[in-house]
């Protein structure tokens, strides 16, 4: 079975990355691998990252999580990974919930793939109101852009072939990719490309009962998110005749 890495940006979340791992560690995974990127941590997280099994990079300073996905990208690329993968290092995702997300890819019957708390299957306990309120927003951007109804375009647990970058003729190494933007955009393309198929599948997205649950900021990060749907409409998309190679076959 050809591999998938997943890639767990960490910036300060000494207190929720032992759990994270721990679920990572008794998930019944084949074929997945796992890339822990420090996006410049300073509250001893570096120090669990290092002291786990699994692949990490160090980024001494924070220039973004969407800088740390580059990475991730970039490192798979260079490995031959088939699938890349992304949850989050703050406990909201289920390792033991990536062969579900990954089936489909698996299966040959897509080419995207992205959890989805809203879908019969999925649960988001403890959602904040907030969340609750604004992600019908970003889904009704998302349509509005891309002319996909999605049920939970904010969701970060998510997989996708890794040689769909081959065929983009768009820049995704932008600058301006670097804080939340990359990831969006990489979506909006492919659901803006007919020939590719991006599905929703049933996911878990907890929230810690009281606290601080994102690092996500109001005002200016979300602009951030929005403004990926709104570019992906504008730039090129994938190549006209290849983007379909490498699908595997039902």
């Amino acid at each position: 079975m050809n591999r998938c890495l997943f890639f767990v940006p960490v910036y300060d979340q000494v207190s929720e990355l032992p759990i994270v791992l721990g679920e990572i560690d008794t998930a019944e995974l084949s074929g997945v691998d796992f890339l822990l990127v420090n996006n410049g941590s300073r509250d001893g997280s570096q120090d669990l990252i290092w002291a786990s099994r699994h692949e990490h990079l160090d980024v001494n300073l924070n220039r973004g999580i969407g800088y740390s996905y580059l990475l991730g990208l970039e490192w798979a690329r260079d490995r031959g990974y088939e699938f890349f993968g992304t949850m989050a290092a703050n406990g909201k995702m289920l390792a033991s919930e990536i062969p579900q997300l990954m089936s489909p890819l698996r299966n040959g019957e897509a080419d995207y793939v992205t959890g989805s708390r809203f879908l019969d299957g999925g649960s988001s306990p403890n959602l904040p109101s907030f969340r609750r309120r604004t992600i019908p927003i970003i889904n009704l951007i998302a349509r509005i852009t891309t002319g996909a109804s999605l049920t939970d375009a904010t969701n970060g647990f998510r997989a996708f072939r890794l040689n769909l970058l081959d065929h983009a003729r768009f820049d995704w190494h932008a600058e301006w990719l670097w804080t939340y933007g990359l990831e969006y955009y990489l979506y909006a393309k492919v659901l803006r490309d007919p020939r590719l198929r991006a599905v929703e599948v049933p996911a878990t997205m907890r929230y810690p009962e009281s606290g601080q649950y994102s690092k996500i900021s109001p005002g200016i990060d979300w602009w951030y998110m929005i403004r990926p749907w709104i570019s992906a409409r504008m730039t090129p998309g994938f190549n006209d005749n290849d983007v379909e190679a490498g699908r595997r076959t039902p």
